[in-house]
């Protein structure tokens, strides 16, 4: 297998893990998020990640290797980044761009309204499952809603799911998976009591468009 067969999948619970080992990207993520000497329990709660002893080794290691200084204050051990260090320009500008999600949110949204044209306005996009629970793996699909104009005809669809799905592989490592329809099949779901309605209701994100949970609640109370 060649460098250029390796995919780099997206952990999107800790993004900086493609970068760093994922406790350590944490560490760092908080400590450059907040520019004060902290505890170790206080890197810890800011990290989020990993066990507290996982977070102590981490602060060792970066410790031992200078990008972090840490001073006793009574029976306390308080930690910072060292700005001084000739690695904390890396440090500082992979944290600067530290924006994933925004990052993919740009780029789907520049594709759709590139495919779509003047119907970007009235599709509805909405992210649902793992990835819009903030639960996303590296293992875990994208799933994503389209509810697109009744005039958008199913050639357009192919060739549109078929350019989302090519481009987040490539964005992301991750699979995309999407769920197409129109305004008239998103009627009929939400009159056969589909289950995914719930679904969509309960976690759907909304990225653009006319807002999903309005859209429910209108087409319910038409059935009701």
């Amino acid at each position: 297998m060649s460098v250029l067969d390796v995919e780099v999948v997206v952990d999107w619970r800790s993004p900086l893990s493609v970068l760093f080992p994922p406790v350590q990207g944490a560490v760092l993520f908080a400590l450059w998020s907040r520019p004060v000497p902290l505890t170790g329990r206080a890197v810890h709660l800011q990290a989020g990640v990993g066990s507290y002893p996982g977070t102590l080794n981490a602060l060792a290691r970066l410790v031992e290797h200078g990008l972090v200084s840490a001073r006793d204050v009574g029976r306390a051990t308080e930690y910072v980044l060292n700005t001084e260090h000739v690695l904390y320009p890396v440090v500082d500008a992979a944290m600067g761009t530290y924006r994933p999600r925004a990052e993919l949110d740009r780029r789907l949204l520049d594709l759709l309204r590139s495919a779509l044209g003047s119907g970007a306005r009235a599709t509805t996009v909405a992210y649902f499952g793992s990835y819009a629970r903030g639960e996303a793996t590296a293992s875990s699909d994208i799933d994503l809603l389209l509810v697109l104009p009744e005039a958008f005809g199913p050639a357009e669809e192919d060739a549109l799911l078929e350019d989302l799905e090519a481009a987040v592989r490539r964005w992301t490592g991750n699979q995309l998976q999407v769920y197409a329809t129109r305004p008239s099949g998103l009627a009929r779901a939400v009159e056969a009591g589909d289950p995914i309605i719930d679904s969509w209701d309960t976690e759907a994100q909304m990225l653009a468009g006319p807002d999903l949970r309005r859209r429910l609640r209108a087409l319910r109370s038409a059935v009701s």
